[in-house]
């Protein structure tokens, strides 16, 4: 039977509330999403029900400690999906959350498992809406923003930030652009020190210039493909 549930007035009410977490990740030039399967062999994004004095954003972080193992991970709300129909256990809103972690990031959990984030799996009640909203999310303030400072590590080379970018993006990036263009947006600083991946010349490391998610700055730029 379907959970239902009515408020103090007589109205009917959602019979519980949720929060979902949407984790991605850039591994190899791709982008991922953290995953679960359920025992029908869909996928499903971590979550869990709220007690009624859990805080949304410390419930979720408790339910991805649980599930997966991360923890101390910058979170964003997303948004709340409220479809009655959406959970088959009945009327059961979910506030989204995004989190973005570098692609050494490996869960705990052995359930859990980093999919492709574009791919065409079978997701869970609205999860591919999430997914969908976060993706979209990040690609649009990708050139804009220090979005990337939760996928990259604090110090990284121009190949490392492209590799990342284009894995959001979707896209490939000419090389001497790509490096030219990010400088110029000015969320980026030299680091002062090379780092040295193989033979060749040293690569010059870079950060952000502020490390504290600030999704809303910077200028809006935008880089032609390679």
């Amino acid at each position: 039977m379907p959970w239902t549930a009515t408020n103090s007035e007589g109205h009917p009410a959602p019979a519980a509330l949720a929060v979902d977490a949407v984790v991605l990740r850039v591994a190899d030039r791709r982008l991922e999403v953290l995953a679960l399967r359920t025992e029908d062999g869909r996928r499903a994004l971590p979550g869990g029900l709220l007690g009624p004095r859990d805080d949304p954003a410390e419930a979720v972080r408790r339910v991805l400690a649980e599930k997966t193992g991360l923890d101390g991970i910058y979170l964003e709300q997303l948004a709340a999906f409220a479809d009655p129909d959406r959970d088959p256990r009945g009327w059961i809103p979910s506030i989204a959350h995004l989190a973005l972690v570098p692609a050494d990031t490996t869960p705990r959990d052995p359930a859990a498992r980093w999919v492709a984030a574009r791919g065409r799996h079978r997701w869970a009640h609205d999860h591919r809406d999430m997914l969908a909203l976060a993706v979209d999310r990040v690609e649009g303030k990708l050139w804009w923003s220090n979005v990337a400072v939760g996928l990259l590590p604090a110090a990284f080379t121009l190949s490392q930030a492209r590799a990342v970018y284009e894995g959001v993006a979707d896209t490939g990036y000419d090389g001497a652009t790509f490096a030219r263009d990010l400088k110029a947006t000015g969320l980026v600083e030299p680091t002062g020190e090379r780092r040295s991946d193989g033979p060749g010349r040293p690569a010059a490391l870079y950060r952000f210039v502020t490390a504290a998610p600030a999704w809303g700055a910077g200028r809006r730029k935008r880089v032609s493909p390679a």
